[in-house]
């Protein structure tokens, strides 16, 4: 007996100091995995005002022929992808002169076939005009009566990813309960095609003399401070969004306050 019981107390030993080598590497690891705190000094600064959407891309031009009595097809001259100048042959019909295009750009549909037959007004095909773009975005209406004509926009597209191209706003409209912003860019690159989507961001005015924060140095409305050697914690209204900062308002914050997060 006495030899099992030391054998047990044997092991109760090695048991111990392996679950204290592993509470011990488990703390090290949390202390090594979690941020570094920051510590800024407050100043007060400008920040923008930014509207934030997601926009279609269109054409600026297009042109989609319809006729006006029934006829039968007797040639198409296009394919859907093939590129036209303005005055290329379309179609040939039995009942209507041979049809042209009033544009340069690239057929994106044909509905019809050689020998079928068109009733009026159904759409036989369309030809856009690629060179010719602009984007729209719809936004809800606290958004749509920040947007004024000019403004800058950013504009970011997900198939090009790290890049950005710089717009402005044309117009802003209503249509059927929508509120819509027009954005045209000259920098749009040739791969950006009607109907892809992008990302927008309108810089819809600034707001000077403010105290900026990162985001993530907000909790539960609060943010932490270091006056004089002391911590404290000074409850924050937010105010304007701007990327990852926001704008903290709060009669207690001053300048020259350190703020600390992490």
């Amino acid at each position: 007996m006495d030899i099992v019981r030391v054998f047990f107390q044997g092991k109760r030993k090695y048991f111990t100091i392996a679950f204290m080598v592993a509470v011990g590497l488990f703390a090290l690891q949390r202390i090594r995995s979690a941020p570094p705190t920051v510590e800024l000094p407050l100043k007060k600064t400008t920040i923008v005002r930014t509207v934030y959407g997601l926009g279609t891309v269109q054409a600026e031009r297009e042109y989609q022929l319809k006729i006006g009595i029934a006829a039968n097809i007797r040639r198409l001259y296009v394919h859907e992808g093939d590129a036209v100048k303005a005055g290329d042959k379309l179609v040939e019909f039995d009942q209507v002169p041979t049809m042209r295009s009033p544009i340069s750009g690239v057929v994106s549909t044909v509905s019809f076939e050689e020998g079928e037959a068109v009733f009026p007004q159904n759409p036989v095909l369309k030809v856009i005009d690629l060179t010719r773009r602009y984007i729209t975005v719809s936004l809800d209406e606290k958004a749509a009566v920040l947007v004024k004509k000019a403004q800058k926009v950013r504009i970011a597209f997900e198939g090009i990813p790290g890049k950005y191209f710089a717009g402005s706003v044309v117009s802003i409209y209503p249509s059927e309960g929508q509120f819509f912003v027009k954005v045209d860019s000259k920098e749009l690159p040739a791969e950006i095609l009607p109907g892809m989507s992008a990302d927008l961001a309108i810089e819809a005015g600034t707001k000077d003399n403010v105290f900026v924060a990162p985001i993530r140095a907000v909790q539960d409305r609060k943010v932490t401070i270091i006056r004089a050697g002391k911590k404290l914690r000074v409850p924050v209204q937010l105010g304007l969004t701007q990327g990852e900062h926001v704008e903290i308002v709060a009669a207690e914050l001053a300048e020259g306050d350190i703020l600390r997060y992490q």
